[in-house]
């Protein structure tokens, strides 16, 4: 299995799931935050490959104080760890790709990015195991800041204890009542206010890597017969900016399309945009497909629900684009989210 493609790149994703912000790319069931102690999954493979990208030899050098409670594999970590023998450096990849039933995608600026650039991006559907109604989501960091966020997973015991039917994956489920479990929790698109379809999976057509890397989504079985076609492209235009385009074509049922963003920074409306403030920083979203258009901004907190997750200072950027604004029943979205 070592020798396994699929099993070592594993290492890759698990790595680049650590974002410089500290938190990690928390899609679907995944927890928020790294603890402080080195990483004894990728020491594993550290000793596999003498990589040291994967060996975290400062973390593991750190008093048993500072590391809090240990992993329930420490044990054998120790085995690994005293095993690690350097036989170079592989950096980690700044644009990278995962297939499969839940597809994402992660562009970066590098180890010694002076910007902290980090986008994640993902496909998807409702049906996969522990999988959420968040395909075409994607979080953004840039200068240390989360300015756009996955709100990650829940505790499933409290849930189970009030005989929430969890886990349930039929369209019309409670599960999909949870703004962690659907689309309107997600930085993704929404038609007509309906959920997206539960079994409609969002998958990669299209990648890119280079300087400017790009992904390209097709997202059109997440939305049955409310729209004809959909995809969803992301494109790093620049070391501090992200820019993130919309294709879509309307059916006679087609109503509104709503663009959407999911934040905790502090809000402010201003031309042909919002611009966003969070630890004395700034990310500016720009319009530039419709700047006649307004944005709105929902309160999530508190959450909609009792019983979902609440987070502080939570928040839904909304731009709603009714249907006769399309001209010849097709659309362009076209959003820019650019830092300091």
């Amino acid at each position: 299995m070592g020798d396994y493609h699929a099993f070592k790149e594993s290492a890759t994703f698990r790595a680049l799931s650590m974002t410089p912000s500290g938190w990690y790319y928390n899609f679907a069931d995944c927890g928020d935050k790294r603890n402080d102690e080195g990483d004894v999954i990728l020491a594993w493979f550290a000793t596999k490959t003498g990589n040291k990208t994967f060996f975290e030899k400062e973390r593991f050098l750190m008093s048993p104080a500072d590391m809090g409670q240990l992993s329930r594999l420490a044990g054998m970590a120790l085995v690994w760890i005293s095993q690690f023998e350097e036989k170079g450096t592989q950096a980690l990849p700044t644009s990278w790709k995962g297939d499969g039933s839940n597809p994402i995608v992660v562009f970066t600026g590098g180890e010694n990015d002076p910007h902290q650039y980090y986008f994640g991006g993902k496909g998807g559907r409702g049906t996969v195991n522990h999988g959420n109604m968040d395909g075409g989501s994607f979080i953004f960091e840039l200068n240390g800041v989360r300015w756009v966020i996955d709100p990650g997973n829940q505790s499933y015991n409290e849930l189970e204890k009030t005989g929430f039917e969890l886990w349930g994956r039929c369209q019309d489920c409670e599960r999909w009542t949870l703004l962690t479990k659907n689309n309107f929790g997600h930085s993704t698109l929404s038609v007509n206010d309906q959920l997206h379809v539960v079994d409609g999976l969002a998958k990669f057509t299209d990648f890119k890597t280079g300087e400017n890397p790009e992904a390209t989504l097709e997202m059109t079985s997440a939305f049955g017969e409310n729209l004809a076609s959909a995809s969803r492209k992301f494109i790093k235009d620049s070391p501090k900016s992200l820019l993130v385009i919309d294709k879509i074509k309307s059916t006679d049922k087609t109503k509104n399309i709503t663009w959407q963003l999911l934040t905790q920074a502090e809000v402010q409306m201003v031309d042909g945009g919002v611009l966003l403030k969070q630890d004395g920083k700034t990310l500016r979203v720009e319009n530039l497909s419709h700047p006649e258009l307004v944005f709105s901004v929902i309160s999530l907190d508190p959450a909609p629900l009792e019983l979902d997750r609440q987070i502080a200072g939570l928040k839904r950027i909304e731009l709603r684009i009714p249907a006769w604004v399309l001209k010849e029943d097709h659309a362009e979205i076209k959003m820019r989210l650019v830092g300091q």
